[in-house]
């Protein structure tokens, strides 16, 4: 027998027929499972090793296919998990990009209801300007004011020499300027008889005013007039004993009444 002891040293007869002992190869086949349990196939050495072992090759190869199939039973739960896993994130996302659509649609909402709101109070403002802007005119049109600046009465409405005086008499020099009560039309501008020139005017209530004894006429019958303006001068013509307005007040375009009652009542004081 050769004396020679290294690593290349041939195994021993002993050696060989120990690796047939159950306690050997009992460890070996363990080892032999958990090698093929981790790395998915049993290893050729672990099954020569248990080939020839008795009582132990059945036990070894139950314990390799429960191995397997728990190995098995694990990836199928892992695809199940990470499949799970995926449909989790999908359904996550969907519900990410519906919240993103919802969150959207409602900004949107509240952004078109904030401009129809400005619509709305823009068009109400606009409304009402329109609304204040037209009464301004009405009011400024249904101005009453004085037919003459700085008035000094000089004869009141009633009898005067066994006649009625129909009007009031404001002295004023020749070519003093005579102005519209309000808005209204002419209705006549001319000769008058004992009036001398004379301009009536029908307002927009209905009231007509006579100017009589007047200089000039600036006027003409169908004419359109405006609160204060010029309609003539005043004068002496007419039955006249001098220069004065001559004025006049028929509510309705009936009978004549006192116009300094009717003068106060529309603000207008002598």
């Amino acid at each position: 027998m050769s004396r020679y002891t290294g690593r290349h040293a041939a195994a021993r007869p002993g050696t060989l027929r120990r690796l047939g002992d159950p306690r050997i190869a009992a460890p070996i086949a363990a080892a032999g499972l958990v090698l093929a349990a981790t790395s998915g196939s049993l290893g050729a050495d672990a099954a020569s090793a248990t080939a020839g072992a008795p009582g132990t090759q059945a036990g070894v190869s139950s314990a390799a296919a429960q191995a397997l199939a728990d190995r098995s039973g694990t990836r199928e739960a892992a695809v199940a998990a990470a499949a799970s896993i995926d449909t989790a994130g999908e359904l996550a996302a969907d519900a990410t990009r519906e919240q993103s659509t919802v969150r959207a649609q409602r900004t949107a909402e509240r952004q078109a209801l904030v401009v129809k709101k400005a619509k709305e109070a823009a068009k109400k403002k606009a409304e009402a300007k329109k609304k204040a802007a037209a009464a301004a005119r009405i009011k400024a049109a249904h101005a009453w004011v004085s037919p003459i600046k700085n008035p000094h009465l000089t004869s009141g409405f009633g009898a005067r020499w066994g006649r009625l005086h129909a009007g009031l008499d404001f002295g004023a020099v020749v070519g003093t300027p005579l102005r519209s009560l309000s808005t209204g039309t002419v209705t006549e501008a001319g000769w008058g008889g004992g009036y001398g020139q004379k301009v009536e005017i029908t307002y927009w209530d209905g009231t007509v005013s006579y100017f009589a004894h007047m200089s000039v006429i600036s006027v003409t019958k169908g004419q359109k007039v405006t609160p204060g303006m010029i309609v003539g001068k005043s004068g002496n013509t007419g039955h006249s004993t001098g220069p004065h307005l001559h004025l006049e007040i028929h509510p309705g375009g009936g009978d004549p009444v006192d116009p300094r009652g009717w003068l106060a009542k529309h603000g207008l004081k002598l």
